[in-house]
């Protein structure tokens, strides 16, 4: 018995081929990879095109938002600032006379840095309009809307 109908034949040298009825693609087939390939299409451009121009747009914007952030806890990060840097010379100071060895010049170097750095940012206001003046800043005041 044959699985291959007999009106149905192989196709050969003479004969252009089976004789049997074609199947047939589903409609829509080829409308449904176009979009598809249309969707791909918009996606790469957005990678490609569009994020170059929008993605920094939007990095300086959160950095900005980041920077106004950090203005605003200036105050109470150098309050914590101050006793922490004093603590920590207290440490160094005990782990000194506990192990009667002296403190590495690393130590020393970072812990100095760190001091002067929250010297400076605990004399910022101080600091601020000489520093401005120098660079040829000029801080506009906050007009009150009853001025």
């Amino acid at each position: 018995m044959s699985v291959i109908q007999p009106s149905c034949r192989l196709p050969s040298e003479n004969a252009p081929g089976c004789g049997c009825a074609s199947m047939q693609e589903p409609a829509g087939g080829k409308a449904a990879g176009a979009a598809a390939m249309t969707a791909l299409a918009a996606a790469a451009c957005t990678a490609c095109c569009l994020l170059p121009f929008t993605l920094p747009a939007v990095i300086l914007a959160s950095a900005g938002g980041f920077i106004a952030m950090l203005d605003h806890a200036h105050g109470w990060l150098t309050r914590l600032a101050v006793p922490v840097v004093i603590g920590a010379w207290l440490w160094i100071g005990w782990q000194v006379r506990k192990t009667q060895r002296r403190a590495t010049r690393l130590t020393v170097t970072l812990m100095v840095l760190a001091s002067l750095l929250t010297a400076a940012a605990a004399s910022w206001p101080v600091l601020e309009p000489v520093a401005f003046n120098a660079l040829g800043i000029v801080k506009k005041r906050a007009v009150l809307p009853n001025e």
